[in-house]
């Protein structure tokens, strides 16, 4: 906070780094003496004036990149002034903001007659002006939001020209939101069938706009097309319009695919959107009555004109944010929190309609303005579009390298009995959250050391107990045993364990039928691979101490392995070989011996176990003395596509199969127990490995 004899800015210090292009500030004036407005004054933009209401303000103010010296000054002469730096970030993906036509559109979108002769129509250009003015309201929204969460000011980019910039009253040149305008193949009659109108119940193709989006992005080409990553891209179609019954051509949506990440959503609203931000107080606390018979009432929320603006602006913001990689929350903007959008920007709000009130009293605190929940501002943190530079100077923050294309790389979950799991993660988890009903309803997070965190875990240990004591008690009793858990690492996909706590309470194998000492239990790790194709292998196994050699049968995929050991002259409580730890990850050390078509194991006194099937096609590796196998590396998706030996002498096998096949996977027991056996699914090939592992001291 800036403080002054006159005027506290709340959120904004002297000298701050900025890299939104627009921000809300907070602020109060210490003197009671009846100032009703301040007026934001900027060196090189037009003054915008906004209400004071019991000695607090609120400013959402556009900055220039480099030094922004801005004046706050009242209408009583109290005055303060403070001086910050914006820095655009350039390196960052950006979110292409888009209109889309139809080829025969008017280019008109829906508006009262009133709000028509006010705003001189409702063309394109205008609808142009009101779009860039909403992005911006939304990048100021979140970085508000960011800082408010302990993130710092971060917030995603749009992408910009230098161009003739709208956001004033008093246009000037300068660098401005671009906004492509597209024009479909599809006719104004095909967007607005009433068969893809997505509130339409009865329609037969619902989905359609989202797929008639993309198809206009990728015919427009530029950006658009020959990807090497995905491009993000926030779309309006221009052409939405209100019948009477039903709103056609919109829809909101968002997601994507691995070229072009999407959100979509329809003009009609947009008619009491703000196209300056001189504008933006007034709009916001609009009372007028919408006419439905000119405009719709979107989901009866949309009443008065300040409400379709907070209802239909906040909705786009919902859609994009899904294709920021947000699902829906408990709470904030990814659960219709943007009821209240409108007080992010206020200190007093105007009658509501939808709730026949006043609404709430001035001023208008944090706590009573809409969120992003903090698990979206999480998954922000960790997204391309929102990274700054300092982040590059805390080793623990492993930020993601770019948008999309991660490594397809998998978590190894390993129960430990009595309620308790480690999991493994090779990039790093900095998010478990804890799936009830297909809403979070606890989460654990690891913040990078630069914010208070100790970074993301490559290994965590979680346990039921800790887990369920995360939960609200009414979610405890109905989902404690039947909860999802999702884990988010950096630079790796999302991944989900369904009923998790059936997952890690398993029941430990009696390993003494299998030639192992009375005391000694098995733990069945989870099956990478296809756990539901194939016929189940049983537990092969085997005393991991006494093997010198493996074989692998493979081709394009695995087919099996075979696993050649001493004949056992020594008990299985003890064992001259040392106790097995996770080596360094330095494999500089191969062990393999390609051979086809010949033995190259000398197995004349060796005994083995085969898992899966034997082959023509083989490759052997042999065992060093007193080196045992620790783990496994897995190439695999629909069936186990290849293999790779860890050992504990640091090296490791090449990848036996197809290398290139299917995800990452990492099966290592915990540190001090050992691989006791191997299970899986077998069809035509392996379609599904895992490893049975256990102590046994």
């Amino acid at each position: 906070m800036v403080g002054s004899k006159d005027i506290d800015l709340f959120n904004l210090r002297e000298n701050e780094q900025i890299v939104s292009p627009c921000l809300i500030i907070h602020g109060k004036c210490n003197k009671q003496n009846g100032a009703k407005t301040v007026q934001v004054q900027h060196p090189q933009l037009p003054p915008v004036t906004y209400p004071i209401h019991n000695q607090f303000f609120k400013a959402t103010v556009l900055l220039t990149p480099g030094e922004n010296k801005l004046t706050f000054i009242t209408d009583t002469n109290t005055a303060r002034t403070i001086v910050c730096y914006y820095t655009p970030l350039l390196q960052n993906p950006p979110v292409h903001l888009c209109l889309i036509l139809a080829k025969d559109s008017p280019e008109q979108f829906d508006s009262p007659q009133e709000q028509k002769g006010r705003e001189g129509g409702n063309g394109l250009q205008l609808a142009i002006k009101k779009l860039r003015l909403g992005a911006r309201l939304m990048q100021a929204y979140t970085n508000e939001q960011m800082l408010r969460n302990g993130m710092g000011n971060r917030t995603f980019p749009f992408v910009e020209e230098f161009a003739w910039d709208t956001l004033f009253d008093q246009p000037g040149m300068r660098s401005t939101i671009k906004v492509h305008v597209i024009r479909s193949e599809k006719t104004l009659k095909e967007i607005q069938d009433p068969d893809v109108a997505q509130q339409n119940s009865k329609g037969k193709n619902t989905g359609a706009l989202f797929g008639i989006a993309m198809d206009a992005l990728k015919r427009y080409g530029g950006p658009f097309t020959n990807n090497e990553k995905p491009v993000q891209a926030a779309c309006m179609f221009m052409d939405t319009h209100w019948d009477g019954k039903l709103i056609r051509g919109h829809a909101a949506l968002g997601g994507g695919d691995d070229s072009i990440k999407l959100a979509i959503f329809g003009s009609h609203g947009l008619y009491s959107w703000p196209s300056s931000l001189e504008q933006l107080v007034p709009y916001f606390t609009d009372e007028t009555r919408a006419s439905i018979s000119e405009v719709a009432n979107d989901c009866n929320e949309c009443g008065t004109y300040w409400e379709c603006l907070t209802i239909t602006l906040g909705a786009f913001m919902h859609e994009i944010g899904h294709l920021l990689g947000c699902p829906h929350e408990e709470s904030g903007v990814m659960l219709r929190g943007y009821t209240t959008l409108n007080r992010s920007f206020l200190t007093k709000e105007a009658y509501s309609e939808r709730t026949k009130s006043n609404g709430a009293s001035p001023p208008i605190f944090p706590k009573e303005e809409c969120t992003w929940h903090r698990l979206d501002t999480l998954r922000f943190l960790y997204h391309p579009s929102f990274t700054l530079p300092q982040d590059f100077y805390d080793p623990s923050f492993m930020r993601p390298t770019k948008l999309g294309g991660y490594p397809n790389t998998k978590h190894s979950l390993y129960p430990m009995g009595n309620g308790t799991c480690r999991i493994l993660s090779p990039t790093g988890i900095y998010l478990i959250e804890i799936i009830c009903d297909d809403l979070c309803k606890g989460h654990i997070e690891y913040l990078p050391t630069s914010l208070g965190g100790p970074g993301p875990q490559r290994e965590v240990v979680v346990t039921l107990q800790d887990l369920r004591g995360r939960l609200p008690k009414s979610e405890l009793a109905k989902f404690g045993d039947t909860f999802k858990l999702k884990l988010h690492s950096v630079n790796a996909p999302e991944i989900e364990f369904d009923k998790f706590p059936s997952l890690v309470s398993v029941q430990p194998l009696d390993m003494s039928k299998y030639g192992f000492a009375k005391n000694v239990q098995g733990i069945k790790s989870p099956l990478y691979g296809c756990s539901d194709r194939g016929a189940d292998a049983g537990v092969i196994a085997f005393d991991v101490r006494l093997v010198t050699a493996v074989r692998i049968y493979h081709g394009y995929a695995l087919d099996g392995v075979r696993f050649y050991f001493k004949d056992k002259h020594i008990s299985t409580k003890g064992s001259p070989v040392a106790k097995p730890s996770v080596p360094p990850r330095n494999y500089f050390a191969k062990i393999t011996q390609t051979v086809k078509n010949q033995i190259a194991i000398n197995d004349e006194n060796l005994k083995s176990v085969l898992f899966g099937h034997e082959t023509q096609n083989f490759t052997d590796a042999t065992l060093e003395p007193g080196e045992i196998i620790i783990g496994f590396n897995l190439r695999c998706g629909a069936w186990i596509d290849a293999i790779q030996m860890i050992t504990s002498h640091g090296r490791m096998t090449e990848m036996f199969g197809n290398k290139n096949g299917g995800g990452l996977a990492e099966l290592q027991p915990p540190n001090g127990q050992y691989i006791l056996g191997v299970i899986g699914r077998v069809g035509q090939w392996v379609d599904a490995f895992g490893i049975v592992y256990g102590s046994l001291e």
